[in-house]
C-alpha cells in the first residue's frame, strides 16, 4: 500500500477572533509562522520513505491556509526529486477551466514522469462560492461541464459549448507528459449519497475522510461500486485521508484525540458556521442542511472523531487499524494527515518521524485486494451521509 502525507496549515487558535468578529486584530500567532511550521513538515516527507505529498484547496478562513493547490504542489515539485504529488481537492466551480487544463498540465510537466494524483470535487462553503462569485446552485453542473472540458482538454484541439462554459478552438500547451491519460484515475470527494451517485455516474474514484464509523464507509464503497456496476464501469478502491497521531504514551495519545476533535470543530466553522447563511434550500446541498442542523452549534471541547476512523494510537495499534481498514472498505491508498487542530509543529513531525519507522515500513508491504463485501451487487438499503472532518465537496 502506497501512503501520502497531507501537508496543509491550520491556524486553529484564530477561530476565536474570526468567530467573534473581530477582524481589528490580526491573528495572535501570524499566518506566516504556521506556514514555515508546514514547510518543515512538507520537507520530511521524501526523506521519510512516504510515497507522495497532498493538499486541499480553500480560501478566506484559517482553515487549510494554502489557497490553490497547484501553486503548492509546483513548489514541492521543485523542492523534492521522488515522491509523487495529489489534490485532495480541487474545486473545481472556482477554476476557469481552460486555465484549470493549463496548470494541470504544467504541474505534470513539472513533475518529470513522476504521478499527479488528481482529486476533484465541487466545494461546501458559502463564502469560498460567494468571494469568487459562483452560486452554489450552479456548483452540481459546472463540476460536471468542467469534467467534460478537462477530458477534452488532452487533445491536440478542442473546443465546448455548455451552459456555464463555452470555449472556442483551442489547445493546452505545454502538453503534459502524461497526456492522453492524465484525467483516466480522477478521484471524487463526496460526503453525502447524492454526490455519491454523481461521482459513480460521472466515472470518478473514490477520495474521502474517515470520519465516520468503518462499517458506514463500507456501505457506502459497496453503494458506490453498485452504481459503477450499473453504469458498466468496474469496481473501485478508496483513497483515503486518516488524522495520524501516532505515539507511545497514553497521555500524549489523548492529546491527540482532542486534536482530532478540534479538527471536526474548525470543519465545522469554516464549511456552516463562521460567515456561513444556511444550507436550507439551496439547491444540491440538502444533505448537508440535514447534518449542519444537528452540527452547527458543537462546542470545541465536546467535538470529537470517529475512534476507528483515524490513526491515533501507538505503532502496532496504528498497523492493526489500518489492516483492518483495508479490510472492511477494501483501501487502496493511505493518506495520513499529522497536523492538525491545533497542535504545535514539532509534535506533528514527532508523530510522522514514528509512524514512519515504525508503521511505514509494514503498510507498504500490505496488499490491497479488492474484497467481495465491496463490489456492491445490488443497491438495497439507504445510503448514509459520510460527513465529518470534510475533504470538503
Amino acid at each position: 500500500m502506497q501512503v501520502g502525507v497531507m501537508v496543509t496549515s491550520y491556524n486553529h487558535r484564530d477561530w476565536d477572533r474570526l468567530l467573534a468578529g473581530d477582524y481589528g486584530h490580526n491573528p495572535a500567532t501570524p499566518d506566516v509562522d504556521i506556514h514555515r511550521q508546514t514547510v518543515l513538515l512538507g520537507d520530511m516527507v521524501e526523506p521519510l520513505g512516504f510515497d507522495a505529498i497532498w493538499c486541499a484547496e480553500h480560501y478566506g478562513s484559517a482553515y487549510s491556509m494554502q489557497g490553490n493547490p497547484l501553486q503548492w504542489l509546483a513548489f514541492w515539485a521543485g523542492r523534492t526529486k521522488r515522491v509523487d504529488m495529489g489534490t485532495a481537492v480541487i474545486v473545481a466551480p472556482w477554476w476557469q477551466p481552460v486555465k484549470l487544463a493549463h496548470e494541470i498540465a504544467m504541474l505534470d510537466l513539472l513533475l518529470d514522469g513522476r504521478k499527479l494524483h488528481l482529486g476533484i470535487g465541487r466545494g461546501i462553503s458559502a463564502h469560498e462560492y460567494d468571494a469568487f462569485g459562483v452560486p452554489r446552485e450552479e456548483s452540481r453542473q459546472r463540476f460536471q461541464e468542467m469534467l467534460e472540458i478537462l477530458r477534452l482538454s488532452e487533445q491536440n484541439r478542442f473546443s465546448y459549448d455548455g451552459e456555464h462554459y463555452q470555449v472556442p478552438e483551442t489547445t493546452v500547451r505545454p502538453q503534459a507528459i502524461h497526456r492522453g491519460s492524465l484525467f483516466d484515475n480522477m478521484k471524487c470527494a463526496f460526503n453525502t449519497p447524492q454526490s455519491m451517485q454523481v461521482a459513480a455516474e460521472l466515472g470518478l474514484g473514490q477520495l474521502f475522510v474517515t470520519a465516520v464509523p468503518l462499517d458506514v464507509m463500507a456501505k457506502g464503497v459497496a453503494r458506490f461500486n453498485a452504481i459503477r456496476s450499473q453504469m458498466g464501469l468496474a469496481p473501485n478502491q478508496p483513497t483515503t485521508m486518516m488524522y495520524l497521531h501516532c505515539a507511545t504514551d497514553r497521555e500524549s495519545i489523548e492529546r491527540g484525540r482532542r486534536f482530532a476533535g478540534e479538527q471536526s470543530w474548525a470543519a465545522r466553522n469554516h464549511y456552516a458556521v463562521w460567515n456561513a447563511p444556511s444550507f436550507e434550500g439551496v439547491a444540491g446541498y440538502e444533505d448537508y442542511a440535514k447534518v449542519f442542523r444537528q452540527g452547527a452549534t458543537l462546542d470545541e471541547d465536546k467535538a470529537t472523531a470517529a475512534e476507528d476512523g483515524h490513526l491515533i494510537g501507538t505503532p502496532d495499534e496504528l498497523i492493526e487499524k489500518i489492516r483492518r481498514t483495508q479490510e472492511r472498505i477494501s483501501l487502496e491508498y493511505l493518506i495520513v494527515h499529522p497536523a492538525h487542530g491545533s497542535k504545535p509543529g514539532p509534535e506533528a513531525r514527532a508523530s510522522l518521524e514514528l509512524f514512519a519507522k515504525e508503521v511505514l515500513p509494514a503498510v507498504h508491504e500490505m496488499a490491497t485486494p479488492l474484497h467481495e463485501h465491496s463490489l456492491g451487487h445490488d443497491l438495497t438499503g439507504e445510503a448514509e451521509v459520510m460527513l465529518g472532518g470534510a475533504i470538503g465537496n
